[in-house]
């Protein structure tokens, strides 16, 4: 109960502590500038809450403790450390697995791709007529499109964007929305929770085609005037 007791007066004393700084920092004259503002907030702040979470420890453990001695203040101020560590690594978990549960990313990543297109479509103005879409079992998300078009050697325009993962799945379809042809979907060959990569992978032909509001598998020859390749940021 001791230690639950000095946590929480340790808290109040960080908030108090904060305060305290951002307010006497105010009356030196720090936070004039946007600058100053910043050295505030993210240094004297910070510092001051810190000050006060130990200060505030340190009287409830000599008050509530009845300890007296420094080394028993220092060993009853580990044993608060060490709840504190034993707390957040629960809290860490506990958060893990109802991310898990869920079906959600703890961090989600992002897929950056290129879509190669044919010749026809290099001039259109693509930033505002196409649209790129990740399609799950889970949800749907607009990609986006970055301004400037990537040339290939032969020509053909790479349409570039990127697009977060947000949800543990393999089943993740990008679609690409052209005006006046059919959209196209590419299926994204990565694991449910996906590792980082430095290096695009290689190009993947169309998978399938959106007709009459159905993806369906794409007939007839390999054709390559569009193509998709990614990596997971």
């Amino acid at each position: 109960m001791l230690y639950v007791l000095a946590i929480l007066a340790g808290f109040a004393g960080a908030f108090g502590g904060w305060v305290v700084g951002l307010v006497a920092a105010t009356a030196a004259g720090i936070g004039a500038t946007s600058t100053d503002n910043v050295t505030a907030l993210f240094v004297i702040g910070p510092l001051a809450a810190m000050a006060g979470f130990i200060t505030a420890v340190v009287l409830t453990l000599i008050i509530k403790g009845d300890v007296r001695t420094f080394r028993g203040v220092a060993i009853r101020s580990l044993g608060v450390v060490l709840m504190i560590g034993a707390l957040a690594a629960g809290a860490y978990s506990l958060r893990a697995a109802a991310f898990k549960h869920l079906g959600l990313m703890a961090q989600a990543p992002a897929v950056e791709f290129e879509i190669r297109l044919p010749r026809t479509a290099a001039n259109a103005d693509l930033k505002r007529e196409a649209q790129v879409e990740l399609l799950t079992d889970q949800n749907q998300t607009l990609a986006r499109i970055d301004d400037a078009l990537r040339a290939t050697d032969d020509g053909r325009a790479v349409l570039r964007g990127s697009v977060p993962l947000k949800f543990r799945t393999a089943d993740r379809i990008v679609i690409l929305s052209l005006p006046g042809q059919a959209p196209r979907a590419f299926k994204l060959r990565l694991p449910p929770n996906p590792s980082p990569s430095d290096d695009f992978g290689p190009w993947h032909m169309v998978d399938r085609v959106v007709a009459g509001g159905r993806i369906e598998i794409a007939r007839g020859l390999p054709d390559d005037s569009f193509a998709i390749r990614y990596r997971v940021l």
